[in-house]
């Protein structure tokens, strides 16, 4: 199977499910500022310039660390009838750095 079939069949399958990544203006907007409500509660701040790839990695480095977090906290505190360990390192992810 060349790449081209792969892109076909991928395009198919994501009309099929009717997958859409365009979020409505509104919709945006409003999670946006919730966000932006939830931080200043927290005392915290969102950037207002872009998020570059060393942010992004940064942010993505604290999110699987803090899944880790949950997933360790499940497992010590008893018996669990089904869980994924898909995304679970054999070692604990390094800590992230957030400026």
């Amino acid at each position: 199977m060349v790449v081209e079939d792969v892109n076909e069949l991928e395009r198919v399958f994501l009309e099929l499910i009717e997958f859409n990544i365009n979020v409505q203006q509104s919709a945006y907007a409003k999670y946006y500022f919730d966000l932006r409500s939830i931080a200043e509660q927290h005392g915290l701040t969102l950037p207002i310039d872009a998020l570059d790839k060393k942010r992004a990695k940064k942010l993505e480095a604290r999110s699987q660390n803090e899944e880790y977090d949950k997933l360790a906290e499940m497992v010590e505190s008893g018996p669990i009838k089904a869980i994924s360990l898909e995304n679970l390192s054999k070692r604990r992810p390094s800590a992230a750095v957030i400026s």
